[in-house]
């Protein structure tokens, strides 16, 4: 078994609520976990093709962003789980996306969904 990481992708979104949501980017910290059960451990060959190459995950994150504005952090880690689990190999895909900062009291809120392959 094979899992990727990809950890706290700094983009600028336009997501949110709230009115000065709706007015300016906010950065945002997006996570993403993906699990390929089928993948040995020591890849056939030492090249990118016998691998899942983890850019396509960073792709998919920046493309989601940059889709527009979202009202809910749940619709844009909703929709990077989608488009990762579609990818071959991936069983199993864990999103994390946070607002650091968002309160002065706390380091920021976030958002984690779960989806696996069905049938699996």
């Amino acid at each position: 078994m094979r899992t990727i990481h990809l950890e706290r992708l700094r983009v600028q979104a336009n997501v949110g609520i709230l009115e000065h949501e709706l007015r300016a980017r906010q950065l945002l910290l997006v996570s993403i976990v993906a699990e390929l059960p089928q993948a040995p451990a020591l890849p056939a060959t030492d090249e990118v093709a016998a691998v899942l190459d983890y850019r396509l995950l960073r792709g998919i994150a920046l493309e989601e962003v940059g889709r527009g504005h979202v009202n809910m952090l749940e619709t844009l880690a909703g929709r990077i789980a989608q488009r990762v689990l579609g990818l071959d190999g991936v069983h199993r895909v864990r999103v994390r996306v946070d607002k650091p900062n968002i309160f002065p009291d706390c380091d920021g809120v976030g958002i984690e969904v779960t989806q696996r392959r069905s049938g699996d």
